[in-house]
């Protein structure tokens, strides 16, 4: 494996870290996600919001390999959007002892509000970008997110 330089490695690793916690991610995030009339909603809600609202009724467990997250994560998750009357649970036609999972019209209409904001702040972001700029930066993003699943598929195999 080569070895990459440290002072670039500390630029990527110092931009990674900016974008997820850093003051703009966190105001972004804000923006983003709470509506001044609503409850604030966190992304990891509206992350399992935009699951239910692109894919449709699912089970919990399809849930959870969909969010990449553990059952129990799942079962807290949907309990927060179903007491907000954003998701309801209901037991599956085919298997009555299995339950579903589905988004209200309320959280179908809220995820809509959410996903016009992150498409209209990507458009402007992505706007300051030529086309190519964009192609690299796509391809670049997609094999960074590939090494990190196998990094994390290496690392956890060696647990």
């Amino acid at each position: 494996m080569a070895s990459v330089d440290r002072d670039l490695r500390l630029r990527i690793g110092l931009a990674w870290r900016e974008m997820r916690r850093g003051a703009a991610a966190a105001k972004l995030k804000e923006l983003l996600y709470n509506s001044p009339n609503e409850e604030p909603l966190d992304q990891a809600l509206a992350d399992a919001l935009g699951v239910l609202y692109q894919s449709g009724p699912m089970r919990m467990g399809e849930l959870a390999d969909a969010l990449h997250i553990s059952p129990a994560s799942t079962t807290r998750a949907v309990s927060c959007l179903a007491d907000r009357g954003y998701a309801e649970r209901v037991k599956a036609a085919d298997d009555q002892r299995s339950i579903l999972v589905s988004a209200t019209e309320d959280g179908r209409a809220r995820y809509r509000v959410i996903a016009g904001r992150i498409n209209d702040g990507l458009d402007t972001v992505l706007s300051q970008f030529t086309a190519e700029e964009l192609d690299q930066f796509a391809n670049y993003l997609e094999r960074f997110n590939t090494s990190l699943a196998g990094l994390s598929a290496d690392w956890q195999s060696d647990l």
